[in-house]
Order: C-alpha cells, then sequence, then structure tokens
C-alpha cells in the first residue's frame, strides 16, 4: 500500500493534471464526470515522485509533486518505487 512521503515510479508517456485548489467545493450535482483540469502534462521520460496523500480505494487519482506543484495521477498508472542495492 502506498503511504505518505512514499516516492513512486512513474512510467514515460503518464498523463499529470493539475486542478483547480478549490476541487473539494465543487457541487457535484452541477457535473456529470467530475471536475476538468485546468493543465496537464504528459512525461516524456519514466521519473519518480513524492506522494502527497496515501492511497485509499475510493479515489481514482493520487496526489504528486511534480516541479514544486501538486499535481495528480491515475492511481493505476504508478507503481512503489524500488531502490536497488548496490
Amino acid at each position: 500500500m502506498l503511504r505518505t512521503g512514499d516516492l513512486i515510479y512513474v512510467p514515460a508517456q503518464i498523463t499529470l493534471m493539475k486542478f483547480d485548489e478549490d476541487i473539494n467545493k465543487i457541487d457535484p450535482e452541477k457535473t456529470y464526470i467530475g471536475p476538468s483540469p485546468v493543465s496537464s502534462y504528459s512525461l516524456e521520460k519514466p521519473t519518480r515522485l513524492l506522494l502527497l496523500k496515501s492511497c485509499n480505494n475510493d479515489s481514482e487519482l493520487l496526489p504528486v509533486l511534480y516541479k514544486g506543484e501538486k499535481m495528480y495521477i491515475n492511481k493505476h498508472d504508478v507503481l512503489p518505487y524500488q531502490q536497488e542495492e548496490e
């Protein structure tokens, strides 16, 4: 299970999304599929990212730190980071 502060491995060509900071204030009765991202970024190469909040089974999106900004990534697109032993 992924926890806050874990490093995660993200393959290339995965999309990171940024949402408005008031994402939790959106009225679900006024949207059909949920909030839309205000920006997105597709990773050009595999990378490691810091997980900002523990993974729960209810959410499909995980908050991660990318270039100093809080972004979201689909939880099915990541793997726990395994550091190689020297």
